[in-house]
């Protein structure tokens, strides 16, 4: 299939990704086709597409979900019709946001999608504006704490909304309670994190602990635990036990430092299997 031909098919393409000098083209009901020239070069061809990464040009028509970026410096994404996932460079979201929110009048009509509207997004009890397609929500994510200091759970909820606001702190009364409400949850509603602060390694931590890590459905959850009193080797114990991180923390001033480069890394910037390892079971 000739360059202008696949231009004239426009109709049926859902999406076209890069990669160097060729690009992959994507049909609605026939298998993808590699050709010898850049993306950008169907760029300029494809006017009614919207280039939404370096690597992803799409068409508006196929679009099935959208997810605004979560955090600031975070990506979004786009789920295409047929359930392709594709990256929204977080530099182009706003340019993206706009040329979907233009694009709305032309496809509605010509292509039966739904549209988008500008709309506030609810994060944390927040609301902040952004372009949302209607009907579609944004997860909900939660982080599970059993924090026996009512100061450290005040400065917890201070880090998690500045610094995380997408995610839910969910206290515990105790550790017991939290390892109940586990089971109960459904995979989606799971925890991104656990945080445990305890004065000192006892059986209910180390119950916890196990419970966590030798169950399937939640061993690849991020466990920090915290030790406020830390005596012969209940750091070595912890991590035997499971834990991912293990914190001494002598003050208020220590704790908040390391939460706050505790909740950067383990919801931010690591990567975790945690949506595979969940379905699986």
């Amino acid at each position: 299939m000739k360059q202008k031909e696949i231009v004239s098919n426009l109709a049926v393409i859902t999406h076209l990704t890069g990669a160097s000098n060729y690009t992959w083209v994507y049909f609605k009901d026939r298998p993808r086709l590699l050709v010898s020239k850049s993306l950008t070069y169907f760029e300029k061809l494809l006017p009614s597409c919207i280039r939404i990464h370096k690597t992803a040009l799409i068409n508006p028509a196929y679009i099935q979900d959208i997810t605004p970026p979560l955090r600031a410096k975070a990506p979004g994404s786009i789920t295409m019709v047929g359930g392709t996932l594709l990256p929204i460079s977080r530099r182009r979201w706003l340019e993206v946001a706009d040329s979907l929110h233009a694009s709305n009048t032309t496809h509605d009509e010509t292509n039966g999608t739904e549209g988008l509207r500008e709309e506030p997004v609810e994060m944390n009890g927040k609301s902040q504006v952004g372009r949302a397609k209607q009907g579609i929500e944004l997860p909900e994510r939660f982080v599970y704490t059993f924090m026996q200091d009512e100061r450290k759970r005040q400065l917890l909820a201070e880090i998690i909304s500045e610094k995380c606001p997408h995610y839910t702190i969910q206290f515990f009364e105790s550790s017991t309670s939290l390892i109940g409400q586990l089971p109960q949850t459904v995979p989606e509603s799971l925890p991104a994190l656990v945080l445990l602060e305890v004065r000192t390694v006892g059986w209910a931590l180390l119950n916890t602990l196990e419970f966590i890590k030798t169950d399937n459905r939640f061993r690849q959850i991020p466990t920090v635990v915290f030790l406020r009193e830390q005596s012969g080797n209940d750091v070595e114990i912890c991590y035997a036990a499971g834990a991912n991180s293990v914190v001494c923390e002598t003050n208020y001033v220590a704790f908040t430092e390391a939460t706050e480069r505790i909740c950067r890394y383990w919801l931010t910037f690591a990567a975790l299997p945690i949506d595979k390892v969940m379905s699986s079971k």
